[in-house]
């Protein structure tokens, strides 16, 4: 049986994670200050074949300490292990245009200074941590990065995310305000976790870096109008004329082309049965 370390099992990637390598035969190691497993009370790390780190502090100090403490504990380990960092389409800062990010994309601090706050910091958290799993991998370790963009599944409702308002207004029959020219796409979590493991077990000391998510892109206005008539619901789109695009989609080509990977789960049904 194939041992895998999840580091961060708490949010949607792990809840998501957890649930579908269950089914697999897989054995789970969860790490996670929910479950009361702190990686930093941990001095040695049990033996696996895999790791995927998908912290989310939003405190970069914090973030920054815990990675040290998570590198402490690779010094006595095997370079055998495979090593996936689950890192974020936001390092490459706001797209106010119609253009679909790939992985070549210069990525800078300065870009993701047109951020607010909130995601501004969670950039910068991954940009900087992206940083210290190339360096492992310099050290020798196998290592590969994915940047996530925007996914739905099961446990997608217990999270604020953009999606999960819009089923949650749905399915309320309450208003919710959104900006038009507004772009995104939407992985389901089984695609999202497939793709996750086949992509750490190409893990290697180059570190790769491939985008995670669909490429197929959704106009939410459209959407929205589509969803308020099927379901009688009362979503608001504010500032119609505003010509502004929010456009939040990658490029899939590079682990189409080198991992034959693809999506398999449709958006239009799959959201449907969220709804219902």
């Amino acid at each position: 049986m194939k041992k895998i370390i999840i580091v961060g099992s708490s949010g949607f990637v792990g809840r998501s994670l957890n649930n579908f390598l269950n089914k697999k035969n897989y054995k789970i190691i969860n790490f996670s200050r929910s479950n009361k497993k702190d990686i930093l009370k941990v001095k040695k790390l049990p033996k696996s074949n895999y790791i995927i780190y998908c912290v989310k502090t939003n405190d970069i100090k914090k973030s920054l300490h815990l990675f040290k403490h998570f590198e402490n504990l690779l010094k006595n380990y095997s370079k055998r292990i495979k090593i996936l960092f689950f890192s974020s389409g936001s390092v490459y800062g706001p797209r106010f245009q119609i253009k679909k990010f790939k992985e070549t994309d210069k990525v800078s601090l300065k870009k993701i200074n047109n951020f607010n706050n909130y995601k501004k910091n969670y950039a910068k958290e991954k940009i900087y941590l992206e940083k210290e799993f190339i360096k492992l991998s310099k050290e020798g370790f196998k290592v590969s990065i994915v940047r996530g963009f925007a996914f739905y599944g099961k446990y997608i409702l217990k999270y604020n995310y953009l999606i999960s308002e819009i089923i949650k207004a749905i399915k309320t029959k309450r208003k919710l305000s959104i900006q038009n020219k507004t772009f995104r796409s939407y992985m389901h979590a089984n695609d999202m976790c497939r793709w996750l493991l086949k992509i750490v077990k190409n893990s290697s000391i180059k570190c790769p870096i491939y985008n995670l998510g669909s490429d197929k892109k959704i106009d939410l206005y459209k959407l929205i109008k589509f969803l308020n008539k099927k379901y009688k619901s009362k979503i608001f789109i504010k500032n119609k004329e505003n010509k502004k695009v929010d456009f939040y989609i990658p490029s899939i080509n590079l682990a189409k082309s080198r991992l034959k990977l693809k999506n398999t789960i449709k958006f239009e049904n799959a959201i449907n049965s969220l709804i219902k």
